[in-house]
This record gives C-alpha cells, sequence and structure tokens, in this order.
C-alpha cells in the first residue's frame, strides 16, 4: 500500500501571491475609508473656505517636487481627497472634483494649456507642464477627516505633522521649508489609523479530509491625534466593531481585471469601483473575516499634543 507523499506548499500557487496578511491590510484600510464616509467623516472645501485662524483651504501651494519641474505640483494644505463616489450618507454628499481654478479660471484635465491630474491619496495637482509659480491655484473638494495608513507603506514613524488646519501659518505658502516642507508621502496627518498585521497567529482545524483551518490573526490599530476626543473617539469607532464579518476582496483578481479605483499616479480610473462594489462582486471575493476580539490595549497622552491609542483585534478567517 503507498501513499500520497508532499512535495509542494498548500494554499500557495506562485511566490508572489498576495496571502492572508498583507490581504488583510489593504483590505482594512479600505473598509475604514470606506465606513468613515459613510458616517459622515470627510470636510468639503469649497471656494472659499476660510480656516479657523485664517488663511484659506481651497488655496493650493507650490509644491517644489525633485521628480518633476518646479510648477507642475500644487497641493492642499490637507491631503487623502475622497475620490469615493455612491456613499450612503444622509447627512450630505461629497465634492466631486471638476477641474482647477488657475487664476480665478476653470481648467479642465484635459485643457490644451493646463491639462493636468490629481493624485487624491497626496492631495495634489499634477500639471502635464509647469505653470507660472505666482499663479493663483484653487480647488474645491473633500478631503478625509481621518487618515489611514498601512503600516509597511506608509513610514508614518517619518515626520508626524502637527496642525495640518492651520492655513493661516506662514509657512504654508514657503517652497521646501516650514510645516509642509517635507514631501506629502513622508507626512502624516492627524488624526490617523495606522493597520498593522502582527505576528500573533493561530492555527484550528476546520473539517476532517483536508487541510482547511480556522486562522485567527491578530490586527494592531494604531491611533495618533492631536486632540484626546479625535483619540477617544477613533478607539471606540474601531473597538466597537467586535462580531463584525466582513468580506474580504482579493488584491490579485482586481490587479488581473485591471480594477482598481486609482492608478499608479493616484487619478481615479472608476470613482464607482468604490470599497462597496468591490466586495459585492462575486469574482472579487477572497474570504470572510469574521471580528472575533477586541482589545484596547493602550491609551497615552504624551504631551498636550500628541495622544496616542492601541486597539488589538483579532480576525477569523477559514483558510480552505
Amino acid at each position: 500500500m503507498s501513499c500520497h507523499i508532499p512535495t509542494t506548499f498548500n494554499h500557495v500557487s506562485q511566490v508572489g501571491n498576495t496571502l492572508l496578511n498583507s490581504e488583510l491590510e489593504s483590505n482594512l484600510k479600505s473598509y475604514f475609508d470606506w465606513g468613515m464616509l459613510g458616517i459622515g467623516g470627510w470636510f468639503n472645501v469649497t471656494i472659499p473656505t476660510s480656516g479657523a485662524w485664517g488663511g484659506t483651504f481651497d488655496q493650493l501651494r507650490l509644491v517644489d517636487d525633485p521628480s518633476y519641474t518646479l510648477g507642475q505640483v500644487w497641493e492642499s494644505a490637507r491631503k487623502d481627497w475622497v475620490w469615493e463616489t455612491g456613499v450612503a450618507y444622509t447627512g450630505g454628499s461629497t465634492i466631486d472634483i471638476s477641474g482647477v481654478y488657475v487664476n480665478s479660471t476653470l481648467q479642465t484635465t484635459g485643457d490644451a494649456t493646463y491639462g493636468h491630474h490629481y493624485n487624491y491619496p497626496l492631495g495634489r495637482v499634477v500639471f502635464d507642464t509647469a505653470i507660472s509659480t505666482t499663479s493663483n491655484v484653487q480647488l474645491e473638494y473633500s478631503y478625509r477627516n481621518v487618515q489611514s495608513y498601512i503600516a509597511d507603506q506608509a513610514p508614518w514613524w517619518d515626520e508626524l505633522q502637527y496642525n495640518s488646519m492651520r492655513v493661516d501659518d506662514s509657512t504654508f505658502s514657503e517652497v521646501s521649508s516650514g510645516n509642509w516642507g517635507i514631501l506629502a508621502n513622508h507626512r502624516v496627518q492627524m488624526p490617523a489609523v495606522v493597520i498593522e498585521a502582527v505576528p500573533r497567529r493561530t492555527y484550528q482545524p476546520y473539517e476532517l479530509g483536508n487541510t482547511s483551518n480556522f486562522v485567527k490573526q491578530d490586527v494592531l490599530f494604531h491611533i495618533v491625534a492631536e486632540s484626546r476626543w479625535w483619540r477617544n473617539q477613533l478607539v471606540d469607532i474601531i473597538s466597537i466593531q467586535k462580531d463584525n464579518t466582513l468580506m474580504l476582496y482579493d488584491s490579485d483578481k482586481l490587479a488581473d481585471a485591471g480594477a482598481f479605483p486609482l492608478d499608479y499616479r493616484g487619478m481615479v480610473v472608476d470613482a464607482s469601483n468604490n470599497y462597496s462594489g468591490i466586495v459585492n462582486t462575486p469574482s472579487y471575493q477572497y474570504t470572510s473575516a469574521r471580528i472575533t476580539d477586541m482589545a484596547v490595549t493602550e491609551m497615552e497622552s504624551y504631551n498636550s499634543r500628541l495622544y496616542e491609542g492601541t486597539v488589538r483585534a483579532t480576525f477569523e478567517v477559514i483558510f480552505s
């Protein structure tokens, strides 16, 4: 009598496949961003929108980015613009960007002189060719109140930006210096949530006759805020999701179908292809994940300007 001797890995067909930890992190960022929109977690900027202490949020600042010619890149005080459509919130709606105002004239993306694209995650307008650095550039848009990051994709420990709401700050209009001198991809604006799958996982057999398992994986939600209220609010919003069940999408299937909603530039490809639309499309589904446990493991107030909290969540998936 002979028996089958396994010589290959189970559950993995290609070394480049996106597996559980990465899928959990990317899905949780999408879920959090979408969930926050559903409870009104954004702010609309119209022309003009004044800051509480002066300045205006509709005014964009010139950015000296070494990847572009000076005059191409202009950014808002707050990054992470809302690109999704179909948000189910009865208290208002987000702004669909229709164009950028250059010296008070609306210019669309395909304009012969002022052609441009938007980088929604970084909160930027990038012109195809540089415009005058003395131009008056304004935009109507919506930004997320809370920014979210995946731990290994955003060096959030590099620079926490304080006072990102202070558009009256004299350094806002300065190039390559001041509070906004560091490029947007190296700045974390608070309040923020950083999502990190951590090395704590257990397995339990699912059924007889195969190698299926219940997999329990822990994920940390690191919260940083400039106020105690925002820290406490985010700790509560996240921790009360215990016993919720999420449908995870398969990142590889999305990539194969060319269905990611943003392109490599951060520009919208299909605004209707939001989190809800993706996870409700059977061909993109990966597996379900139930939140079996939540624990608030840390709440610290390091000083009057920095409040931190950590929520540990345990997710259970069936890995077959």
